[in-house]
């Protein structure tokens, strides 16, 4: 029985480092100029213009708090969802692939960063949450589409595309 599931969150430390110093500056000026009664800076914005901005910023640290990339593997085929961006799961069925195998990419160079990501004709389409990972699950669509996968376990990946492929459900090439 093939099965699999993984959740991966979004682990780009620099840009976490960025959104949590801009909720830190904002609090910290709201508390110096709301609580305190300091103004902040030599031209300080209004109080409300200063909690307004804060509220945002709060709201992109939950966006990204909430970030996930799931995918499961089962016999019939693969589905993923990447929220909170997609609101359904997508299921591909093994029948629908020409290839499926494994292998390393650079997410920056090949996609110009981390999430959806749409590459060139060459590349196609990528899914992946981490700088961390850099090995993803390359599926090519009988229609010559690809799209890619980012995976924290290429381990496990390749020993199902090993059980898919000796089950006839693929052809796989790499």
């Amino acid at each position: 029985m093939i099965q699999f599931n993984e959740v991966q969150r979004f682990r780009i430390k620099w840009a976490w480092a960025a959104v949590i110093a801009i909720n830190g500056l904002f609090i910290y000026a709201i508390v110096q100029q709301v609580i305190l009664g300091k103004p902040f800076g030599t031209k300080p914005a209004p109080d409300f213009v200063l909690v307004l901005i804060e509220v945002f910023f709060l709201l992109l640290l939950l966006l990204v708090l909430s970030i996930r990339l799931k995918t499961s593997f089962n016999e019939e085929g693969i589905a993923y969802r990447f929220s909170p961006f997609q609101f359904k799961t997508t299921f591909i069925h093994w029948h629908e692939l020409s290839d499926a195998y494994l292998r390393e990419y650079n997410s920056l160079y090949e996609y110009g960063g981390w999430g959806i990501r749409f590459g060139s004709a060459k590349s196609g389409k990528a899914i992946n949450t981490s700088e961390s990972c850099n090995e993803g699950l390359q599926l090519q669509f009988k229609n010559g589409q690809l799209l890619l996968i980012g995976t924290k376990d290429p381990e496990s990946i390749r020993k199902i595309l090993d059980e898919i492929t000796a089950a006839g459900k693929i052809n796989r090439g790499v």
